[in-house]
Parts: C-alpha cells; structure tokens; sequence
C-alpha cells in the first residue's frame, strides 16, 4: 500500500492537504470522498514510510503525554490522534501520525502501524505499545515512555552543557594561535631578526613554529577533517569484534569513562524495568534492551545473560555469570528476584546511576573549567612573552 499526498477541499469550500495510505489513487478518492472531502490533485509518497527523518524528541515527548493522557480520559485512540493530528507543527510527524491514523481506522493495532516508520519510532517504543495494547495498559505504556524520553533529553542537555564550554574554549585558543602564528608572528619575525642580536629560546621556537605553520597551513586544517573521517570509516568499517573493543575503551576512558558506562548502565536498567512492569516476558525484554543498548559491550553481556537464561539460569545467576555487570547491578536483581519486584530494584540502580551521572558531570565540568583557563592563559602569556620579549629588550637598550 502506497501513501499519497492529497489537496483536497471540503462542502464548506476551504482546501486541505495531507497523507493518506491507499492502494491507487482512485482508492485515494473514494476514502476522501467518505470523509466529506473531494480530491483535487494526489501524488505517491510511498518512498516517505520508510524514510522518514528523525524528529525532535520534543515531538515524541509531546505526543507520547497526548495519548497518556487523553487515553487516561477515556477518549478513543482514533479520536486521540485525530486531535493530535490538528494542534501538531511538524510537517514528517504530522504526515506519519495522518498515515497512522488511517491504519488504525482500518482495524491495524497501533503497535503495527507505528511499525510503518521505524525511523521514527524506534523496537523499544513499538515493544513497549505492543506490551501495552496486550495487557490493556496502553496509557501506562505511553507515560512510561514519555518518562524515559524526558530523561534521554535531560541527559542530552546536561552532556551538552557539559561539552559546550570546552568546545569553546578550545575553538577559541586554536582560533587565536593558529591567527597569530600565521599572520601576526610572520609581520614582527623580521624586525625582531633585525634588530635582536641572540634570540631567546622560546621566540626561535615560536619563529620556526610560526614558518611550518605558514608553510604547511593548508594541511593543518585538512588534518582534523581526515582524522575525523578516518575514524568514522573505521568505526563504520571494521569488524564486530573490533567495535566492541571500542565500545569496551570508552568505559576505561578516563574522567569520562565512567560518565559514559553508567549513562549506558542507567538506559539498560530503565529500560529493562519499564519492559518487565509493563509484562514483556524476561527474554523477549532482554532482546530489545539488546538492540537499544547502544554498546556493543554492554549489548554483548545482554546477549550473554539472554544465552545463560535459555540455559537454565535464573536471572540473578545469569548477570553474575556473565562477568560483565557492576556489583551494584548483581545485588539489586539478585533481591528483586527474591522479592519478585524486579522492576523496582532496577529502577533504584537507574535511580542511583542517575544521580551520580548528574554529580560526575557537575564534577567533570567544574574541573575543565579552570584547567582549560589556566591552560588558555599560559599559553597566550607563552605566545606574547616570545614576541614582546625581545621587543622589550631592543625598548631597554635605547633607553640605555
């Protein structure tokens, strides 16, 4: 079934555009046309399904709050996406949830039409609606995802902020160092020759710096663009084994290694228990936290949990045996298994990561900011120290 873009008008007159999924296009007319509407021109989007871009997350957020919420009310799923549909600004969100809206009509759970755009709704929402739908908590379902959306985009905001500083901080010193070993340091070189007898040693090395820079400026700033890209093509291009090993590095970074493990640790330990409350059975749970991990390495002790419960373990005996998880994680479902409240004990380790994500972050940001200013000042005092130096020297002995 294609999706077509219509422009069509109504009794009253006024013309209305949107999508519709319809097999040609004169099914197209006849279901407008059964909607009070009379076609004026459609063109085939079948292409748009599959590809639709992402969103904002905003966007997900606000839609999933509008369906807790109107569902919570007792108001019908069409009805609930129609009036979405009507208040909604973004032209892909609005167009996918319009095709939505029709699949449902025609009998299809939400959990397969979303399916239609797997751009934008990724295995751990459709799974979540899916759960939802069978065990008749589908407004649970949409304010559990809601509130892991909420986290993400915190979490997002507060890595950003943490990263925005030193970015700039950095742009900033490479900015100003590279325009005054290419520009400024080459107009005084001369002079100071000239008119300095023996120069210091940090202005010969500011001197011979400032030439290999005039000299070869061009594939200094080529450099980082081809690091950049080979590190993308390695990551994009090498073997699963390798990935993983990668994965593994980032959480022995360090500073930011442990930010990064426990940021994955918190998504898993969410995620696992927003899917066990909302009764996705252990394994099938174990899947799509695989699939959403992120990590290869945390995706593979996942798998390797997954592999030892088909064996015969139990849960708590699984994350122990596979050697891969913290002690924290191993005692929280080992009492969660104990207590039959494994989604409770999992949030408190999501609970707990996320608390010291936020401290570490506020650590972390707190220790760049002055050593990045230190570091800046230094180096500029270094820079101007080579070439005021000996202009200071030639000023003195005119005095003498």
């Amino acid at each position: 079934m294609a999706v077509f873009a219509y422009k069509a008008i109504d009794p009253t007159g006024k013309t209305l555009t949107g999508t519709m999924p319809a097999n040609n296009e004169r099914e197209l007319e006849a279901r407008l046309r059964n909607s009070g509407l009379e076609l004026i021109r459609a063109k085939s989007q079948q292409a748009s399904r599959r590809g639709s871009s992402k969103v904002p997350r905003k966007e997900l957020i606000n839609f999933c709050f509008h369906m807790e919420q109107t569902l919570r009310g007792g108001v019908l799923l069409t009805e609930a996406l129609s009036d979405l549909i009507e208040g909604i600004e973004h032209q892909k969100m609005r167009d996918a949830l319009s095709v939505i809206l029709e699949l449902v009509r025609e009998g299809s759970p939400l959990s397969k039409a979303l399916n239609e755009f797997p751009d934008l709704f990724d295995e751990v929402f459709i799974g979540l609606i899916q759960a939802g739908e069978e065990a008749g908590t589908l407004p649970q379902a949409f304010g559990k995802l809601g509130t892991g959306l909420r986290w993400s985009d915190e979490l997002a905001s507060q890595v950003s902020k943490m990263m925005l500083y030193p970015s700039f901080t950095i742009a900033v010193l490479f900015g100003v160092a590279f325009f005054m070993l290419l520009y400024l340091v080459p107009q005084l070189a001369g002079f100071i020759k000239s008119a300095v007898g023996e120069l210091p040693m940090q202005t010969k090395v500011l001197l011979a710096l400032s030439d290999f820079v005039v000299s070869h400026w061009g594939k200094i700033l080529l450099t980082p663009v081809i690091i950049a890209a080979g590190l993308w093509a390695a990551h994009r291009y090498s073997s699963e084994e390798a990935r993983t090993k990668l994965d593994r590095m980032k959480f022995r970074l360090p500073i930011v290694g442990s930010v990064i493990e426990k940021v994955a640790l918190a998504r898993f330990t969410s995620l696992f228990s927003m899917l066990y409350a909302s009764g996705v059975p252990i394994l099938r749970s174990l899947e799509v936290c695989k699939a959403a991990a992120g990590n290869r390495h945390l995706a593979l002790a996942i798998n390797n949990v997954h592999e030892l419960i088909v064996g015969g373990k139990g849960l708590s005996q699984a994350f122990e045996v596979s050697g891969l998880f913290p002690n924290l994680v191993l005692r929280m479902v080992k009492i969660g298994e104990s207590t039959g409240e494994i989604d409770k004990s999992l949030d408190n380790v999501s609970y707990f990561y996320n608390r010291e994500i936020q401290e570490r972050i506020g650590k972390i940001q707190s220790m760049i900011e002055p050593m990045l200013t230190v570091t800046l000042g230094l180096m500029m005092g270094w820079l101007m120290m080579s070439v005021l130096g000996p202009i200071y020297d030639i000023l003195g002995k005119m005095k003498i």
